[in-house]
């Protein structure tokens, strides 16, 4: 990843495998014919060059040890939006390069990083940078947004309807945390607690899209959505997700919510080698909930999870849950089922091929699609 600051404009697309920069060729040195005055000479100043540069090298490490305790901000291309009153009609205010953004910040406009944004001293509740409302668009511009192992906080929070494109965030509690809708494009989420968290307000319609974006090696789940409502009449929230890995985490993508009508489409994305299941449908904090959920899965390869590929959790209660598979769903060498529906009442569509094979329940049976209470139609 490049860390000199793009001046052409142009939004970079992600590329999570950068080769290395050439090492260029040293020049060749020549070789003595006689020790002289002069060569004594050269040998001293020499010896004076390493005992300077070793001064230097060592402060050098001290400021480098430093940097896990002091905050790094960085330098952004910014367009403030819309002010408080929200005036229609107005000129947009003018971009302003240079401008510094600090650890904790909140913009309403455009914010296009150059470099990266160290944040080490996020407090629980807090955010390194915050996007607030529709207007407000963080580029990070392949630049790295990152605490450090014991951050407690979040990394980059969009409120509102807000948007992140282009980032790459590591090691926060919530690598990047969205309540009442957002988008997220291009970026890569590694090393925190829950990669990406999605929340709504009680009584709302909330819109969430995803696309385009690699999770991984986050100590909970990768993606998670935990809504909450009033009755799943009053609480509505539609979430896409397009061409998404979210791998080697403990839950690739979890869906869970409490008096929520809930829409969800995933369509050609991946979880795989997850430590619990790839896909799950699940309650919150294991109490019993009342919801709508309705799945819509098209291009889905969810394989090698340690528990299983889908997972709809038997405590969904007094509400109606449906899985369409409208594309093919391919569930594979899962240590547990491909398919469990536990005691709930369950509708799934197949209009695509449903695809269950050599998943392993209890380490030894081999049961691809285990429900009782499912009721397929279709394929």
């Amino acid at each position: 990843m490049s860390s000199q600051a793009k001046v052409d404009g142009s939004t970079a697309q992600l590329d999570m495998e950068d080769p290395p920069p050439s090492i260029p060729t040293p020049p060749k040195r020549q070789k003595a014919s006689s020790f002289s005055n002069t060569n004594i000479s050269k040998i001293l100043v020499f010896a004076l060059c390493i005992f300077i540069g070793g001064g230097i090298g060592i402060a050098g490490y001290s400021v480098f040890a430093s940097r896990d305790i002091q905050q790094q901000n960085a330098v952004a291309v910014i367009r403030e939006g819309p002010d408080n009153q929200g005036k229609a009609g107005k000129t947009p205010p003018p971009v302003v390069c240079g401008s510094t953004v600090q650890c904790g910040q909140t913009f309403t406009g455009e914010v296009k990083l150059t470099e990266d944004l160290y944040c080490p001293q996020t407090t629980s509740g807090t955010c390194a940078i915050t996007l607030e409302g529709e207007d407000a668009v963080l580029d990070c511009n392949q630049y790295m947004i990152f605490g450090d192992d014991n951050s407690p906080g979040n990394g980059i929070c969009l409120r509102n309807s807000a948007s992140a494109i282009n980032c790459n965030v590591q090691k926060f509690k919530d690598g990047i945390y969205v309540e009442n809708g957002g988008e997220i494009n291009e970026c890569e989420v590694m090393f925190n607690i829950f990669g990406i968290k999605v929340e709504n307000e009680a009584s709302s319609t909330t819109k969430m899209k995803i696309s385009n974006t690699y999770i991984h090696d986050n100590s909970d789940r990768g993606f998670y959505f935990l809504g909450s409502g009033e009755s799943p009449e009053s609480s509505e929230t539609s979430i896409e997700v397009n061409n998404v890995k979210s791998n080697h985490n403990v839950i690739g993508m979890s869906f869970a919510g409490v008096n929520v009508k809930l829409e969800v489409q995933v369509k050609d994305s991946e979880t795989s080698n997850n430590s619990g299941s790839g896909i799950e449908i699940d309650s919150v904090f294991g109490v019993n909930i009342s919801a709508a959920v309705d799945v819509e899965l098209d291009g889905i390869i969810s394989r090698y999870n340690g528990d299983h590929g889908l997972f709809v959790s038997p405590l969904i209660v007094g509400g109606e849950v449906k899985v369409k598979v409208k594309g093919d769903v391919n569930l594979y060498k899962n240590e547990n089922s491909g398919f469990f529906v536990g005691d709930v009442d369950v509708v799934v569509e197949r209009r695509g091929a449903l695809n269950s094979c050599g998943n392993l329940a209890s380490g030894s049976l081999d049961e691809d699609i285990r429900s009782d209470l499912a009721t397929f139609s279709g394929n």
